[in-house]
């Protein structure tokens, strides 16, 4: 049970939470238990703005169930993810999975907060490295449902399809909402240093990790990106075994991108390695709001208009490596505004106010996002 107060400590609100069940699962995502508030309507405080989903549909804080502020953090991302949320509540998908039912409490509930309690027992029994009450990464985390959702989605179309045309056997479709949003491309040029033979390869990629620079406080995303995609020379062991010459010989590496995707994750290596220590970078790394690729793209890309990009969502993370807390800010394309999420408290902030020193991940469309086309809204 948790208990808030204002100011003058007069009890305003109660919230209840119910233990959870085991065995009760759903396989497509998340059970998620909906939390009823007993609270009377206050005077919100001046640095916060309580707002309830009914009057701001996709303004829901989620309650922390002990150490699940990543969790609450990539769940609002994912929430602001508009393209994602119109294609998971749209009538096509048939039965409603647990994901739904939490974007339909989200965008459409009238509590300011839920608490997804059972979602979490549900993450820990498909992903048993969840399953204790520590801090864990919200990039990996992120990854992990991403993958999920795309292979169950498969699965589920894959059904559908074999329903509706019997001699076709096997499905072999392999394309989601989840790829076409959240996947991208890299080429590899390799260059033989000895004889100047060329290999060419691609790699599919879902989030960039970009390394942060060493040994300054302050740098920009675009430095980020520029170290990440800056040509290296494999040296040593590293060497690769060149055809022509049929040895291994030092190789250059050449990498750009060839399928900018249409939701672009930046993740910041913050969390490292110093000598036998493990160490968090406090670097503060300048973002822009629109962010132009066009010196990353290969020669391959024509149409240059797809490497400009506008920010909607932020996960931040303060504090240390193994003791810190998540926090999501997020654009909500129904108001036009920007909140700060932290667990369940929701505040709305400026502009201005977006960029964060101590920002984990970017999260990035081609184009801004629009009010949501979902039933009831």
């Amino acid at each position: 049970m948790a208990a808030y107060y204002v100011e003058n400590k007069k009890l305003f609100g109660v919230t209840f939470f119910s233990p959870t069940r085991e065995g009760v699962y759903d396989r497509l995502w998340f059970l998620y238990l909906f939390v009823r508030s007993l609270a009377t309507p206050v005077t919100p405080q001046a640095d916060l703005i309580w707002v309830k989903t009914g009057s701001r549909p996709g303004v829901c804080g989620l309650d922390n169930s002990g150490n699940s502020c990543y969790l609450n953090a990539v769940l609002q991302c994912l929430c602001s993810t508009v393209p994602l949320v119109e294609l998971s509540m749209s009538k096509d998908l048939g039965k409603k999975s647990v994901f739904v039912r939490l974007l339909e409490e989200m965008w459409l509930g009238t509590n300011s907060s839920c608490a997804p309690v059972e979602a979490r027992s549900v993450l820990c029994s498909i992903f048993p490295q969840f399953n204790n009450y520590s801090q864990q990464d919200a990039q990996e985390l992120l990854l992990f449902l991403l993958n999920t959702l795309h292979d169950d989605l498969k699965k589920m179309h894959c059904s559908i399809r074999q329903q509706r045309q019997e001699h076709n056997r096997y499905c072999t479709t392999e394309s989601t909402i989840v790829s076409q949003l959240f996947e991208g491309q890299l080429s590899y040029i390799t260059l033989c240093m000895h004889c100047d033979q060329q290999a060419y390869s691609t790699q599919t990629f879902t989030v960039l990790s970009l390394p942060i620079p060493a040994g300054i406080l302050k740098c920009s995303i675009q430095d980020c990106l520029s170290l990440f995609f800056e040509q290296t020379v494999l040296t040593g062991g590293e060497q690769l075994l060149c055809s022509v010459c049929r040895m291994r010989r030092e190789t250059a590496v050449i990498t750009s991108l060839d399928k900018p995707p249409e939701i672009l994750m930046l993740h910041l290596k913050r969390f490292g390695c110093k000598g036998k220590k493990q160490v968090k970078l406090t670097t503060n790394v300048a973002f822009p709001m629109k962010l132009d690729l066009t010196p990353f793209l290969s020669s391959s890309v024509h149409n240059v208009s797809d490497s400009s990009y506008h920010l909607y969502a932020v996960v931040n993370h303060t504090g240390h490596l193994n003791m810190g807390h998540y926090t999501a800010l997020c654009h909500n394309a129904s108001a036009q505004t920007w909140h700060l999420f932290d667990d369940s408290l929701v505040r709305e902030v400026q502009d201005t106010l977006v960029q964060s020193p101590n920002a984990y991940m970017l999260l990035y469309s081609r184009k801004p996002f629009q009010k949501p086309k979902i039933q009831g809204l």
